[in-house]
């Protein structure tokens, strides 16, 4: 069972100018794969009895079930749960393949161990098989027969491992695209909330603005207010002064408050008053419609953030992180094992003794395995002679150090004769097929000419 939404099926345009055949033929094929793509996807939503049902449908009845189902996502309150159905039924296969994955992962973890133990074991018998052989004490074959098994052995957990590497690899994909479909959905809900908050939002930010402005306001009132306040001080001095006055004059509190002048400066004192109380009345009473107005739009908008966040929430449960090895593709042993003769020693036939080297070549190999050296020297040797000899035509002949070691297991400082090394560069350039017209030609005056003559 599957919640995917289907694809909207193309709709024609009404007029649409006339297309060449190719271009119509395209189309056309276009059109039948979407629509066939849309009706797998809707088929996958619908239960085994229904499916059955919908297989029988007609063309043009399948294409009304898929709009349909684009139609539920267009539904308010019902978009919601269409899309936490398909949410839960992708998290529950993220979840379900993650877990065996990870089972998958600690079986590989298990693997390498006693893959690793395995290759302990066997340097350490390789170790005692090279002592047996300089001391020329029997018993190396049935101990060269067991490191035989052991790598048959190695071999097999090698392959479980490749194999069980597959089914995680096949797990982890799996994942990947469940945790993808289940963001898809949420990123289309998140989408449409937006769209519903988009004018909330928008009316908040303007009554914000509106707001801001009012309190700037406000506060160049205020300043307003405090030079006004100070001026109608002024002026309940000088009418304080004339009324004391006016009682010296032996005026009654009657009189004097009937007195023209009094009469005036009082009225202007409290039109003054008056005013500055109205003007902060007004601005209190604008801000709190202000506050008011937000306080309604923003709670208006809260339900639409909290489901927004919802199901943003929900892609912050990304898929674990299981390291893993990239695996290498195995070296493939390409040609086939050659039979020899087992010759005997001591033999008088004349076809033995032709064959045998003779003392001049003995002497020259014996005279080229004491100059033993270190690896990393005949490998910089041999590059700087080529160059020296042959310049950039060389480039494509010239031994990489790293690669050289990694390739052959020697270390930079593992020393070896001449002849050794001699075979040894000679299977590294088969190995790697890079040309050897220039080894063939110039080894040996390499020899004469840099490791002889250095001495």
């Amino acid at each position: 069972m599957s919640f995917e939404k289907p694809p909207t099926t193309p709709t024609p345009e009404q007029e649409k100018p006339k297309a060449s055949a190719p271009e119509t033929k395209n189309r056309e094929k276009f059109e039948a794969e979407t629509k066939e793509g849309a009706t797998e996807k809707t088929a996958e939503f619908l239960n085994s009895d229904n499916q059955g049902f919908f297989n029988r449908m007609s063309e043009g009845g399948k294409n009304i079930a898929n709009r349909v189902y684009e139609g539920l996502y267009e539904i308010p309150g019902v978009n919601r749960v269409v899309g936490k159905l398909e949410i839960a039924y992708n998290q529950f296969w993220l979840d379900r393949h993650e877990e065996k994955a990870l089972k998958s992962k600690n079986k590989m973890d298990g693997l390498d161990l006693k893959i690793g133990l395995f290759g302990q074991s066997k340097k350490e018998i390789e170790s005692v098989i090279e002592n047996l052989k300089q001391q020329n004490i029997p018993g190396v074959e049935s101990l060269q027969l067991k490191l035989k098994n052991m790598d048959r052995q190695k071999t097999d957990l090698l392959n479980e491992k490749d194999r069980t590497q597959t089914k995680f690899e096949e797990r982890e994909n799996k994942m990947k695209l469940y945790a993808n479909e289940r963001d898809r959905v949420a990123d289309k809900l998140i989408g449409r909330y937006n769209e519903k908050l988009k004018p909330m939002e928008k009316e908040l930010e303007n009554l914000q603005t509106y707001k801001d402005q009012t309190d700037l306001l406000i506060a160049v009132t205020e300043v307003r207010h405090k030079e006004q306040i100070a001026k109608l001080g002024d002026i309940e001095k000088r009418k304080t002064q004339v009324e004391e006055a006016l009682r010296r004059t032996g005026m009654s509190e009657k009189e004097i408050r009937k007195f023209e002048a009094v009469k005036t400066l009082e009225g202007f004192l409290a039109q003054g008053r008056k005013e500055i109380k109205i003007e902060k009345e007004n601005l209190t009473q604008k801000k709190t419609e202000i506050n008011e107005r937000i306080a309604k739009v923003d709670a208006k908008a809260n339900p639409y953030r909290d489901k927004r966040e919802e199901f943003a929430r929900v892609k912050e449960g990304r898929p674990l992180k299981m390291d893993m090895e990239t695996r290498k593709r195995g070296k493939e042993f390409k040609g086939e094992e050659e039979a020899r003769a087992h010759t005997r020693r001591g033999g008088s036939e004349a076809v033995y003794a032709a064959e045998e080297p003779t003392r001049e070549v003995k002497v020259e190999a014996a005279e080229k395995d004491k100059e033993r050296l270190k690896t990393s020297s005949y490998i910089s040797g041999w590059n700087a002679y080529l160059q020296e000899k042959y310049g950039k035509d060389a480039s494509k002949e010239l031994i990489d150090s790293r690669d050289f070691s990694r390739e052959t297991k020697l270390s930079g400082d593992y020393e070896l004769g001449f002849e050794d090394f001699k075979n040894i560069l000679a299977k590294y350039y088969k190995f790697r097929k890079m040309p050897t017209d220039k080894l063939n030609r110039s080894i040996d005056s390499f020899f004469e000419e840099k490791i002889k003559a250095g001495k």
